[in-house]
């Protein structure tokens, strides 16, 4: 209760200094996610973007370019480490707070604290603290999502300025080079446009900012128009699934899970925050919010939606919530101890919780001393040449760089990556997932070991001419 008043009394005497606030709560989140990059090992997808950024091109099977870019960057000057494949990341999460405070500024500029509960409403939520430490295309999707919200605001109080149109769109197309579900702000900006009953669309602006994001999504055009549109098929085909007797659990998956990263406090603020804007000149967060909306629900009547695909819906949220001006102080606090506590847990292990409750140390415990058992068993029977057939344990165990070990890739979409090269050989070691089959006896097997508590078990056996691709 005496550190609850501290904490009280310490944002009522800083709560009128709306940007000192804002500026520390981003410190703060900076610093806890530069130990985290630092300290938590990478999880295999992070891997997996990492060898993209070995094969720079212009588009990838599962999604645009760039996450491989972010991740060139940040390993062309701290080497492959954890800390290099995030460190871009971390900058965008820094910029993407700043954006967001001035878009708030902007759309609400009869609200002098707005820009400031912008900041608060991110930083309380847990998927932002723990969502946006990994290196995925979510990382830089926010970040020009932020920043097209932040030229939008602007074009939207001048009607004439065509600059921030153009800002505007190349942060859209941007944004779609991120991630193919950025498009669907495209869908909730045209619909503002022209069905808004503000003669937007006798502006010369808004064309010019469609034209700019059709310029910066033509690399993405051309890596699929030249590989048989595979990444927009592949992206694509998820909306044909259609299990409608499962609907109900997955809409309460989505529901529920969604409630959880947001924190309930917080999702209620923006809900509410989303309504009170149809008739204001932000209602343009509520157009840009309703298509994705309706796409997770549709999807969710035939398969899961997974938590990360929401990402592309949060900035528009985070500005109706601080909009609507309600008590926050609560919501980011609950949200601010649900962070430490995920992080406390992540960088030490207080709690011995069973590898089946711990996500952080299911995806990114024990990976290295892995690497090294596996090279051991391979080399111990003449091997020099592992085979994986799952691509994000394929790149979590080269990444590690086991000493005199080739990883050979069975997965097609290695296909995808110019560069890599294929391979046969006589006979290698093949190790595959066996989930939590700690106690069978009779199977040839690594573990996987966060301290001392086994995480996953890994089953071994030797293959005879085995083909594929050489990813390390």
């Amino acid at each position: 209760m005496f550190i609850w008043h501290i904490l009280c009394k310490w944002w009522r005497s800083t709560q009128h200094n709306g940007v000192f606030f804002g500026a520390f709560c981003v410190g703060v989140v900076v610093l806890l996610r530069l130990v985290g990059a630092a300290h938590i090992p990478l999880v295999p997808d992070e891997a997996y973007y990492w060898l993209w950024s070995r094969h720079l091109q212009w588009g990838y099977v599962d999604h645009p370019f760039m996450v491989a870019f972010w991740v060139r960057l940040g390993t062309t000057l701290w080497g492959d480490t954890a800390f290099g494949v995030r460190f871009a990341g971390l900058l965008s999460f820094g910029l993407a707070n700043l954006f967001i405070f001035f878009a708030a500024r902007q759309f609400f500029p009869s609200q002098t604290a707005v820009g400031s509960r912008a900041v608060w409403l991110l930083n309380g939520m847990l998927m932002a603290s723990i969502g946006l430490i990994p290196m995925t295309p979510d990382v830089p999707l926010f970040m020009f999502l932020s920043m097209a919200l932040w030229a939008l605001a602007h074009a939207l109080r001048s009607r004439g300025a065509w600059r921030w149109w153009a800002l505007c769109g190349v942060s859209l197309g941007l944004a779609v080079d991120s991630k193919y579900t950025a498009c669907l702000w495209g869908v909730g900006l045209v619909g503002y446009v022209l069905l808004s009953g503000g003669g937007l669309w006798r502006l010369v602006g808004p064309w010019l900012g469609g034209c700019c994001a059709g310029v910066m999504i033509l690399p993405t055009l051309w890596w699929n128009a030249h590989h048989h549109w595979a990444g927009l098929l592949k992206q694509g085909g998820r909306a044909l699934q259609w299990q409608p007797e499962r609907a109900g659990q997955f809409l309460g998956e989505l529901f529920i899970g969604q409630l959880a990263l947001i924190t309930p406090w917080i999702a209620g603020l923006c809900c509410i925050g989303l309504w009170r804007v149809r008739h204001s000149r932000a209602s343009v967060l509520l157009w840009l919010s309703v298509p994705m909306m309706v796409i997770f629900f549709l999807h969710g009547m035939g398969d899961r939606v997974q938590a990360n695909w929401v990402w592309v819906l949060y900035p528009p949220l985070i500005l109706a919530g601080a909009g609507y001006g309600g008590r926050i102080k609560g919501a980011v606090m609950m949200g601010a101890v649900g962070s430490f506590i995920i992080y406390l847990q992540a960088l030490t292990g207080l709690l011995p919780l069973p590898a089946h409750w711990d996500p952080i140390a299911r995806l990114s415990a024990g990976w290295q001393r892995l690497a090294i058992e596996v090279a051991t068993q391979a080399r111990a029977r003449g091997d020099s040449v592992v085979v994986v057939r799952d691509y994000a344990l394929a790149s979590i165990l080269a990444f590690q760089k086991p000493d005199g070990i080739k990883i050979m890739g069975l997965d097609s979409r290695w296909a995808y990556l110019q560069g890599m090269p294929q391979i046969s050989v006589q006979k290698a070691l093949f190790i595959e997932d066996a989930h939590y089959a700690f106690a069978q006896t009779d199977m040839w097997r690594v573990e996987r070991y966060k301290n001392r508590m086994p995480v996953r078990a890994y089953r071994l056996e030797i293959r005879q001419v085995p083909s594929g691709w050489q990813i390390r």
